[in-house]
């Protein structure tokens, strides 16, 4: 057999291209939407603390503890469920629920109800990666599967220039929606906005329920019954360092990533006295086209490191990710200008999505196809006990205890980047030839 035979006999065995990037197209859509639903709480810190009489540790918890226990919780058994099940329905039920319980936090009156609203906003959500990825898996070959991750990863750079930009803009909005809008009239304008947030998702879940199809899952050798972590653990033993060091140093870029959702707003708000629409516009303006152009090349950039003989592809964009944390990140919290301070945050905005990347591109490259959603689901485990949770705790807790002088919201950001940046690329670095030794034994497993 020729080797263009060979190749097209390959491609047939894949889902058409066209529609496999359709599907990939509508998982960002319902990626930006997430990250929507989940950070657009940040430029609300003003209005909220004034209805809720909450303090700044109170608003950290909201945006990660609450947030984060369900999404954690809930990982492994939604990954497993994710593996074993048909994923399309677990993807569709999950947005359901996150875009009502996001429109439910426009009827919190307490902080403890609005921890509750929170909290279901992360169950939905916990379903979105696992299943995503275990999809676009399955949708395309290995040589363009980081491709189709790194355009997944647009969904977060979009979600969050959206939260940033829709939330300012339906804040300046909100006061004549309030007046023209029956459903908004005695509603203030923080509620107004969750309510815009929310039901977008809602529109999204009909558009997946009539044209998403289940794909046939590729290279699958056995699938567990029951809900076991024997499978999971065997894998772990047999490459401890890979997983260990791809996992928890992406984790701590992402206490970063967290922090710059939760807090670069109020940096502005309150260091450089800026309005929260001002903000919102500003950060929008330059976090969209540059963390988009960051997510798209994040995945180009992988496979070619790949394809010139970089097997630990992933390992290095996420070291890149983490020294980028620790320079660009840190620097653009403490400069006097906001002028400056924007530029900074656009330079660290070329690299935070390299990371997202890196994770689901390692992962993929050292899982087999059948443990994939749990490894996945047990990432964002971790991300969410201790990168969506310390990466807004420690900086609300900095901000109350210590740097709690005029500005002090900028010492306390730039400590968080510093240090967990310098951590990340550290450990990242020394689990790179493990990392090839993991790469080498999975594509020795498939070609058995």
């Amino acid at each position: 057999m020729s080797a263009s035979t060979m190749s097209n006999a390959s491609e047939a065995s894949w889902p058409r291209r066209n529609y496999a990037w359709y599907v990939v197209a509508c998982l960002t859509i319902a990626y930006a939407l997430a990250i929507l639903d989940r950070v657009s709480i940040g430029l609300l810190i003003t209005p909220l603390q004034a209805a809720l009489k909450i303090n700044d540790t109170q608003f950290g918890l909201l945006q990660g503890m609450a947030f984060s226990i369900c999404y954690s919780v809930l990982g492994l058994p939604l990954g497993m469920l994710c593996d074993r099940s048909h994923r399309v329905s677990v993807l569709i039920g999950g947005l359901v629920l996150w875009s009502f319980a996001t429109i439910g936090c426009s009827f919190a009156a307490t902080f403890h109800q609005l921890f509750v609203a929170r909290m279901l906003v992360g169950i939905g959500e916990a379903a979105l990666v696992p299943v995503a990825t275990s999809l676009i898996a399955d949708y395309f070959a290995p040589q363009i599967r980081p491709k189709a991750y790194g355009v997944f990863v647009t969904g977060s750079s979009l979600g969050t220039a959206a939260a940033f930009t829709l939330s300012g803009l339906f804040l300046s909005w909100a006061d004549r929606l309030i007046a023209l809008v029956p459903v908004f009239n005695g509603m203030a304008a923080w509620q107004v906005v969750f309510i815009l947030c929310g039901a977008p998702g809602l529109v999204l879940a009909l558009v997946l329920l009539v044209s998403f199809r289940e794909p046939k899952r590729h290279g699958v050798v056995s699938v567990a019954q029951g809900f076991s972590l024997g499978p999971i653990m065997a894998l772990f033993r047999a490459h401890p360092k890979a997983f260990a060091t791809l996992m928890i140093g992406t984790v701590l870029n992402l206490v970063c990533v967290y922090a710059i959702v939760g807090w670069f707003p109020a940096l502005f708000i309150r260091a450089h006295g800026w309005s929260a629409a001002k903000t919102g516009y500003a950060l929008g303006a330059v976090g969209l086209p540059i963390s988009t152009l960051a997510a798209f090349s994040s995945g180009w950039v992988i496979a070619w490191l790949m394809k010139h003989g970089h097997r630990d592809a992933p390992m290095i964009a996420a070291i890149t990710c983490g020294c980028s944390m620790a320079v660009f990140g840190a620097l653009g919290c403490v400069v006097p200008s906001a002028a400056l301070a924007l530029a900074l945050y656009g330079l660290n905005a070329l690299f935070v999505n390299w990371n997202i990347s890196a994770v689901y591109s390692g992962i993929s490259q050292i899982t087999p196809n059948e443990l994939r959603g749990q490894v996945m689901a047990l990432h964002n485990i971790c991300s969410g006990l201790i990168a969506l949770t310390a990466g807004n705790f420690i900086v609300g807790f900095l901000s109350d205890t210590i740097f709690h002088q005029a500005g002090g919201i900028s010492y306390a950001l730039g400590l968080v980047f510093l240090f967990f940046g310098l951590c990340a690329a550290v450990l990242l670095a020394f689990g790179r030839a493990a990392f090839r030794d993991a790469v080498q034994a999975y594509s020795e497993r498939q070609a058995c």
